[in-house]
């Protein structure tokens, strides 16, 4: 079958890469959509370490194609959103329905093949029923872009009605959490970002103001000034000096999310700074499945607004230079097939 190759850092291609077997627990999908994160341009790039040969592409959705005999509720047609990572579904974590957490995960395009390919094989259990009047496209990105940001300003920032929110980074993740903070009624949310277009799309989005970082030579004082305090910030880049910015933009009592995925080591602020003021950070990877069907109800709901998360679909014939590009608002959404419907 057809799929994304990486071939070493900087190089993807187009080639053929052996069908997929489901094994026991297992179902084969066909894959309809998988959306390009940020992480897989760090796989291609070649930070994380990834052998040659891997299929990047954790955003995915996809209709059943086979279902290994063990595999009960499932069957041939259904469509479906997956989880980012296989799961073993024994440890503590994934017990208590903390699967994001798991002690020995597989994360898709990583550890095993991933979705930039017409065919792939999943354990049942990263399976989520993609609801009728969700779109494949929609429903391969909330996964992650959409369930990531989510878990991270609920389930770890603990974001209640009335905070003041600064979202780094107005990129896939950046924009739906822009949207989120705003259905949890957070009073004032400032967003942060380089590009010009991504400010426009978070204003948009719901941001109440929007920051060129690079304009000012004190951007964490101009964050501040900006905020009014923030109480919980989102950093959604993954690079030292974002986290950085965002810790300086904390006020007192403040929690930092990083969501962001990257290699850098930012640095603390000074100790007595840090402690006196009563700051945290908190690391928030992924989301689980509940939280999935979650932000899936909100879309069918019409509670979410998805008409601009993906920004355009590319053919896999056309889609490996997509993975080279800087990512602009909105997701970019990988079609395997030779014509988009």
């Amino acid at each position: 079958m057809r799929a994304l190759v990486y071939e070493g850092p900087g190089r993807i291609a187009l080639g053929d890469v052996d069908e997929p077997v489901p094994a026991t627990g297992e179902v084969l999908l066909t894959v309809e959509a998988a959306g390009v994160c940020g992480t897989d341009r760090h796989i291609v790039a070649g930070d994380l370490g990834v052998p040659p040969g891997t299929v990047p592409g954790h955003e995915i959705a996809g209709t059943i194609l086979e279902v290994d005999s063990e595999v009960e509720g499932w069957k041939p047609g259904d469509r479906v959103a997956a989880l980012g990572q296989a799961t073993c579904g024994t440890c503590p974590p994934c017990l208590e329905g903390r699967s994001n957490r798991c002690h020995r995960p597989q994360i898709l395009g990583m550890a095993r093949q991933g979705g930039f390919a017409e065919r792939i094989a999943l354990p049942a259990s990263c399976l989520i029923c993609l609801p009728d009047g969700v779109t494949d496209a929609v429903g391969a990105i909330a996964s992650d872009a959409i369930a990531t940001p989510y878990h991270a300003l609920t389930t770890v920032g603990r974001l209640q009605a009335g905070e003041t929110v600064v979202v780094i980074g107005a990129g896939g993740l950046g924009l739906h959490a822009i949207q989120l903070a705003r259905l949890a009624d957070a009073a004032r949310i400032v967003a942060v970002d380089q590009s010009e277009a991504a400010r426009d799309a978070a204003l948009e989005a719901g941001a109440d103001e929007a920051l060129d970082p690079t304009v000012d030579e004190e951007p964490a004082r101009a964050l501040r000034r900006a905020a009014r305090g923030a109480t919980l910030v989102l950093e959604c880049v993954g690079r030292s000096e974002t986290v950085e910015l965002g810790l300086g933009a904390l006020a007192p009592g403040g929690r930092l999310v990083v969501v962001g995925v990257g290699t850098d080591r930012p640095r603390l602020p000074p100790l007595g700074m840090f402690i006196g003021a009563e700051l945290s950070v908190h690391g928030s990877f992924g989301s689980t499945t509940d939280e999935i069907r979650t932000v899936l109800d909100l879309i069918v709901s019409g509670r979410l607004d998805v008409s601009r998360s993906v920004r355009r679909q590319v053919p896999i014939t056309e889609a490996a230079d997509v993975l080279t590009e800087p990512l602009g608002p909105g997701r970019t959404v990988v079609i395997p097939k030779e014509q988009i419907p």
